[in-house]
C-alpha cells in the first residue's frame, strides 16, 4: 500500500553512502564481527542511518564510516512535499510504532531495504537502511574531515557550493531511480526549479540527486491500485 501511495527509491549496487558516529557512539556501539560469513556489522542498530554527504549530517561528528551496497536496494519514499529548499517527511506513517524493530517489520512486509526522507524537515536527505548485511559492506572508518565548501555571498560576490574530492556523492555514477505518486510530480518540479532560479543552484544533495535521476510516476486511485 505505501509503495503505491508514496513511492520507492531504488539505489543502485556499488552506491557508497556515509554513516556519522560521534566518539561515544563508536565506542558504545563498535563493530563486531560476523562468524558466519566473516562480515564486520554495526552491534545494537535496527537500522543504520546514512547520508549521501558527510555535509549533510547534524552537527559534525568524530567518525565517517563508508557504507557500500552490495546489491540495488529499495527504500520507501517518504517525503510528503516540499517548501522551497525544505523537504518535509512522512515519518508519521510510522506514529504508532513504538521503536526501530517495528519499523523493520513494517518495512520488511512491504518488501523494502529502508526509507529515503529528510532529516528533521529540513534541507538534508537520510537514508535509513535495515541493519542487514546482506544489504551493505562497511568499507572503512575514519576521523572526519571536512573537505567541502558552503556557497555564500560575501560583498556580493557568489560562490557555489564546492562539495569537496574526499566524499563523493554515488548518484553522480550510479544515478537513482524514483518510481512514486504522481501527487507528487508539481512538488518535485517546482523544488528543481526554484533551485535553478537561485543564487546556490546545488547547494543540497537532493538537488544533485535530481539533476540525473530517472523519475517514474504513477496514479493510484483510492483502494490503493495503480491505474
Amino acid at each position: 500500500m505505501l509503495k503505491n501511495l508514496y513511492g520507492k527509491v531504488i539505489l543502485q549496487k556499488d552506491s557508497i553512502l556515509y554513516h556519522a558516529e560521534s566518539r561515544d557512539d563508536s565506542l558504545e556501539h563498535g563493530f563486531s564481527e560476523n562468524k558466519n560469513d566473516g562480515e564486520e556489522i554495526f552491534t545494537n542498530k535496527s537500522m543504520l542511518f546514512c547520508t549521501f554527504h558527510p555535509s549533510e549530517f547534524n552537527g559534525i561528528d568524530d567518525y565517517v564510516t563508508y557504507i557500500k551496497l552490495k546489491k540495488n536496494i529499495t527504500l520507501l519514499f517518504m517525503i510528503e512535499g516540499f517548501r522551497k529548499t525544505y523537504i518535509f517527511s512522512s515519518l508519521n506513517l510510522f506514529r504508532n510504532h513504538p521503536n526501530l524493530n517495528s519499523y523493520v517489520k513494517e518495512l520488511k512486509k512491504e518488501k523494502f531495504d529502508g526509507w529515503f526522507t529528510s532529516i528533521e524537515n529540513k534541507s538534508s536527505i537520510e537514508v535509513a537502511l535495515i541493519n542487514d548485511n546482506s544489504l551493505f559492506d562497511r568499507i572503512k572508518t575514519e576521523e572526519f574531515t571536512r573537505n567541502w565548501r558552503n556557497g555564500n555571498n560575501l560583498n556580493n560576490i557568489i560562490t557555489t557550493k564546492n562539495w569537496g574530492t574526499k566524499y563523493s556523492i554515488c548518484s553522480i555514477e550510479y544515478p537513482i531511480i524514483f518510481k512514486i505518486n504522481n501527487k507528487f510530480q508539481q512538488f518535485i518540479e517546482d523544488y528543481i526549479n526554484y533551485g535553478l532560479k537561485s543564487k546556490f543552484p546545488y547547494e543540497h544533495v537532493l538537488q544533485v540527486i535530481l539533476q540525473n535521476a530517472t523519475i517514474y510516476y504513477h496514479q493510484t486511485n483510492f483502494d490503493g491500485k495503480i491505474e
